[in-house]
């Protein structure tokens, strides 16, 4: 099965964090096509009232890095600086079933590689997050 039929396939349904099955719609080749929302004065790794946390990768507090869907898509979410800190600045970027099954089987080393290549080359968003509240967020390419 090649990756586009697996990506169709896998794109209908996926398991959340909490238990819940999310309904996925299908995933548009032209990434960014549909940008995730962030909402100011929301937690970065929740950005509005209506996502959905699904998995978390790097367990922190707060947690900073992980899958978070919202409108039937899935969007990673990496703190890519000022973990830690008082300021910090997060980036978002939609994902497919493929790649989401990369990052449940990476971690270490592996999981910063994957993430670094998940935001290369691919419409993003980012945001800029005081005390762990979003304050700006503007679309960024990196």
């Amino acid at each position: 099965m090649g990756d586009d039929a697996l990506c169709e396939e896998q794109a209908s349904r996926h398991d959340a964090i909490d238990g819940t099955v999310i309904e996925l719609r299908p995933f548009s080749r032209r990434r960014g096509s549909d940008p995730i929302r962030l909402q100011i004065g929301e937690r970065p790794w929740r950005p509005t009232p209506d996502t959905r946390v699904v998995e978390i990768y790097e367990e922190c507090d707060p947690p900073t890095a992980g899958l978070i869907e919202q409108d039937g898509r899935l969007y990673v979410f990496d703190c890519i600086d000022g973990r830690g800190s008082k300021v910090s600045f997060w980036a978002y970027t939609q994902v497919d079933a493929i790649e989401v099954s990369r990052l449940q089987n990476a971690a270490g080393d592996d999981l910063i590689r994957l993430l670094d290549a998940l935001f290369a080359d691919r419409p993003s968003m980012a945001a800029l997050v005081f005390d762990n509240l979003i304050e700006s967020s503007a679309p960024i390419n990196c």
